[in-house]
């Protein structure tokens, strides 16, 4: 079977969809099929355009209008879309990371136009949903959101969360955990107002943020706080592992996979009502704590790292003993049901 996966940034970057759309790739091809990735670089025309938004606006009609008229043609084939990537045309499988609309009102707190860069991916997203045979989204709450702000049929919508390659992500008994450790680009939806008042708020810890791109001054200053900056994902484990814990102070996730990695390394997670967080705390996970707000945050971050070591040890011992749960065993399983059956 030949499968085109078509995903903007492709399999190429240190993104959450990235690695997702990478992940797939070699399980599918595992599975024998032949897939091709139908990113930005894809196409002649893309690949000379310089401007992010133009970019943004033109890629998802190219793909679209690609595959339908690959499909008048006679050609045969299968088309996994990553949200707004191919949103005009009738996709075998869409997979719902998130939600721009809902991501936009929760960030920015106001109504999106259309005509913004955000708009257009919402919009999109939308016709996406509208058009594509099945979705899967990555967690409960994007199943809602998908209904709530786009009107899709709940009914072509599964639940099938991020998986990880779990040799890649083990515990070591050797290093020790020293840091209150942040993973993600240090910008408004991540929280990163919120972490310069959690960092100053313990002193008396080490925190070591992680990102791809520079910290505010505000940050800076603090002697408490360190930055590691570009990171390559195959460090990634190490980081997790020197984490005594991860905390995740971001407004709006869809199912992270930074809070998967870091439980499968045996740290504890700490964050607010979203993404992974929420759906892996409903579910009783252990060493997933959620909080409401910011004081919350800091109280638990507190209650954490003052445990006894017997106490800690115990907590990264029952986390490690459910990682299973996250082995990237069950998403090939799940893959060669659904193109043995049509998605």
């Amino acid at each position: 079977m030949i499968i085109y996966i078509a995903a903007f940034n492709g399999d190429g970057g240190q993104g959450g969809v990235e690695r997702v759309v990478s992940q797939q790739k070699r399980v599918l091809q595992k599975l024998n099929h032949t897939v091709i990735l139908a990113d930005k670089n894809y196409f002649r025309l893309t690949r000379v355009v310089t401007n992010k938004k133009i970019l943004v606006l033109l890629y998802p009609l190219l793909t679209s209008f690609y595959f339908f008229f690959k499909k008048i043609f006679g050609h045969k084939f299968t088309v996994i879309s990553h949200g707004y990537s191919s949103p005009f045309y009738s996709n075998d499988l869409l997979i719902a990371h998130g939600n721009m609309k809902c991501y936009s009102q929760t960030i920015m707190k106001r109504n999106l136009r259309l005509l913004s860069g955000s708009g257009v991916i919402a919009f999109y997203e939308r016709c996406a949903g509208r058009f594509s045979k099945k979705i899967w989204a990555v967690s409960r709450r994007v199943k809602r959101e998908w209904k709530e702000y786009y009107g899709v049929d709940t009914s072509k919508i599964d639940v099938v969360r991020n998986y990880i390659n779990l040799n890649k992500f083990t515990e070591d008994e050797v290093t020790i955990q020293r840091y209150i450790t942040f993973v993600g680009r240090l910008e408004k939806g991540k929280g990163v107002a919120e972490l310069i008042d959690i960092c100053s708020a313990h002193p008396e810890f080490q925190f070591n943020l992680v990102s791809s791109i520079p910290p505010p001054e505000e940050l800076t200053v603090l002697n408490n706080v360190t930055f590691s900056i570009g990171v390559p994902y195959e460090s990634m484990p190490q980081v997790f592992k020197e984490a005594k814990l991860l905390i995740l102070p971001s407004m709006y996730e869809g199912f992270e996979l930074v809070t998967v990695e870091a439980l499968c390394c045996g740290t504890p997670v700490v964050g607010y009502d979203v993404g992974a967080i929420s759906e892996l705390y409903s579910d009783r996970h252990p060493g997933v704590f959620m909080v409401e707000n910011k004081d919350e945050l800091i109280s638990k971050i507190g209650h954490i790292m003052n445990q006894s070591d017997v106490n800690y040890f115990k907590l990264r011992r029952d986390i490690y003993e459910q990682r299973n749960v996250f082995s990237e065993n069950h998403y090939e399983d799940i893959m060669k049901k659904a193109f043995e059956n049509g998605c």
